[in-house]
C-alpha cells in the first residue's frame, strides 16, 4: 500500500511534466560562486542540454587564482519520465536527472597575455543530478549537482 501511494498521488495532480526547449539560469556554489546559463530540451524520457558555467569567485574576491568558464553539451535520463511512461504513472510535481556533459573550459586572469590565456584551454566531462519542481504558479525551479565547480546551481527554467 505504501509503495502505490506516490504512484496514486501522481495521478491525482492533474499537472503535465514540461516538455520542450527551456533557458535554465541560475546562481552557482559549493567550490566558489558563479553563475549557470543553458538550454535545456526536456522531452518525456530524456533531456538534450548545452551549458555555460562561470566561476566567477576569483572575481568577486580579488584572488589570484584564475576566472574559468565552461561550456558543456550534455543529455540526460528522466528517471521518473520512464516510470511515466513505462509505468503509467502521473507527474509527481518534480523530475530528477540523471546526465552527463561534456566540453571545452577557458581559464583566465586579467594579467594573462594572448599566449598564456590559450595554454588554459581544458576539456571537461561532469556527471549531474537535477531536480526540476514546477510550482503550483507555474515556475519550474531546478537544483543541479555536478562535478565542477561550483558544482550546486539552483535557478529557474525559463521559456525564451
Amino acid at each position: 500500500m505504501l509503495a502505490a501511494a506516490p504512484g496514486i498521488l501522481a495521478r491525482q495532480s492533474g499537472q503535465k511534466a514540461p516538455e520542450g526547449v527551456y533557458l535554465q539560469a541560475g546562481l552557482a556554489a559549493a567550490g566558489g560562486y558563479g553563475t549557470s546559463l543553458g538550454l535545456v530540451g526536456a522531452r518525456r524520457m530524456h533531456t538534450r542540454e548545452a551549458h555555460l558555467v562561470a566561476e566567477l569567485d576569483p572575481l568577486l574576491r580579488k584572488s589570484r587564482e584564475q576566472v574559468r568558464t565552461a561550456l558543456l553539451l550534455g543529455a540526460s535520463l528522466r528517471v521518473f519520465g520512464v516510470e511515466r511512461t513505462v509505468g503509467n504513472v502521473g507527474y509527481r510535481g518534480y523530475d530528477v536527472d540523471l546526465g552527463i556533459r561534456a566540453g571545452p573550459a577557458l581559464s583566465f586572469s586579467s594579467r594573462d597575455n594572448t599566449v598564456a590565456r590559450n595554454s588554459r584551454f581544458s576539456l571537461l566531462v561532469e556527471p549531474s543530478v537535477r531536480i526540476s519542481h514546477v510550482r503550483p504558479a507555474g515556475r519550474i525551479w531546478f537544483l543541479d549537482v555536478g562535478t565542477i565547480k561550483p558544482a550546486l546551481r539552483i535557478g529557474l527554467w525559463l521559456h525564451p
